[in-house]
């Protein structure tokens, strides 16, 4: 009898509380129990639910671990202090609009070696400031932003790589961010800064993107050493667009094979020096841009050198450009001919702007040949560079202005035997 007791009593027990016998399987109770700065380690394993990190501890996984979930909120949502997050897969599959993979916000924090794969945003960051991400990853689905960041400062992306999202990395009015060595890809645009002031973008490659990197409503940032190569495939695409950006300096860059190299419009006070701009349709293309220094940059092999419309007061010097004549009679190292370019293209579309259709059009170059710019909308450089401050070893001239020439020169030949036949006929 005492048996049977005992059974109704345990019974009774179990299914009073079963929510706290499941509670402590989570990944939540695991992280509530945890006392404060220490590590909360993960069994490998799938674990499907959202969970809050509100406290300083480190959650890190142990084998492969993934956190999945479905929901409309986050799956890691980090808050506080001196959270870090390491070594985990999250998985967001929730349908709706703007969810996010993590969230965060509060300070100090460190995201590293984790690898998202998303329908939503990869990571976002409101009112998040001095945080870490680093080597880790995001994959999406082209809807939505791979890292977005919202009123955040002082924050350092490095070494991660996004690809198949709206944009890269999106920031809006959060000085001082700092993306270093980043990876981007197969996305809208690259990197997007909007309202955000003395940003730092070093060492990353953005490539096979709309546009490189969007630099607008910026001031004092720096741009420095990155690649932004294969940006074409778009009719608006550029490898660096500066739209009312000011005292913002664009250095040592490879932009290259893109449908614009570089377009600054309304931007005023850049400096543009010691770029390589290489195998674009436009290398460089000025729209009301003033006061810009363009200086010991390297043009070669773009079909259209450069490009200015309603521009003025833009320093353009000692710039190498392989379509320039060039006669050195002192040997200063500076050709004694400037070099003027031809804003037809820019004209022509301003006007009608369905033109854009004939961008790579040889009809288009040809016609650009044939008319004449007025001086006071050419962009001249008046001492260009003979030879050029990157050496050009390694890397050939676009493969693109190659076959185009040989289908060109091959074409006239043709037409030149079918004229001869009619002639003997």
């Amino acid at each position: 009898m005492k048996k049977l007791w005992y059974l109704i009593v345990f019974l009774m027990l179990f299914w009073t509380h079963p929510s706290s016998i499941h509670a402590e399987s989570t990944l939540q109770y695991l992280i509530d129990q945890a006392p404060e700065h220490s590590i909360v380690r993960i069994p490998r394993g799938v674990y499907h639910e959202s969970i809050v990190l509100s406290k300083p501890v480190t959650l890190q996984g142990n084998g492969q671990v993934t956190i999945q979930s479905c929901r409309k909120e986050p799956v890691i949502s980090i808050k506080g202090q001196r959270v870090s997050v390491k070594n985990v897969t999250v998985i967001q599959c929730s349908q709706e609009k703007n969810a996010a993979a993590i969230q965060v916000s509060g300070n100090h924090h460190r995201i590293e070696h984790v690898h998202i794969r998303t329908k939503g945003i990869g990571l976002k960051l409101e009112h998040a400031y001095h945080t870490v991400i680093t080597q880790s990853s995001i994959k999406g689905e082209k809807q939505h932003n791979g890292i977005d960041l919202w009123k955040s400062e002082q924050n350092v992306i490095e070494k991660v790589r996004i690809e198949k999202v709206r944009d890269g990395i999106y920031m809006e009015q959060s000085d001082y961010t700092t993306a270093v060595q980043n990876l981007i890809q197969q996305s809208n645009y690259g990197i997007h800064i909007m309202y955000s002031d003395h940003i730092t973008i070093q060492k990353n490659i953005s490539k096979n993107n709309v546009a490189g990197a969007m630099v607008m409503e910026t001031k004092g940032g720096k741009i420095e050493n990155n690649e932004f190569i294969f940006n074409n495939r778009n009719v608006h695409a550029q490898g660096i667009l500066l739209f009312d950006a000011t005292e913002t300096k664009v250095v040592r860059n490879n932009i290259s094979y893109n449908r614009v190299g570089i377009l600054a419009e309304s931007a005023s006070n850049n400096l543009i020096l010691s770029n390589e701009v290489r195998g674009n349709f436009i290398g460089i293309q000025f729209k009301e841009a003033n006061g810009n220094i363009v200086s010991n940059n390297t043009f070669i092999s773009n079909v259209n050198e450069a490009q200015a419309l309603s521009s003025s007061d833009n320093e353009v010097k000692r710039n190498y450009w392989d379509a320039s004549l060039k006669l050195d009679a002192d040997g200063s190292g500076y050709s004694d001919i400037p070099y003027k370019t031809n804003p037809f293209f820019l004209s022509l579309t301003k006007d009608i702007p369905e033109y854009q259709l004939f961008f790579h059009s040889p009809g288009m170059v040809v016609l650009q040949k044939l008319w004449k710019s007025p001086d006071n909308e050419a962009m001249t450089d008046d001492s260009p560079l003979m030879t050029a401050p990157i050496q050009d070893e390694s890397k050939s001239s676009s493969g693109v202005i190659i076959v185009f020439s040989l289908l060109l020169f091959l074409g006239s030949i043709t037409l030149w035997r079918i004229g001869r036949k009619k002639e003997d006929a």
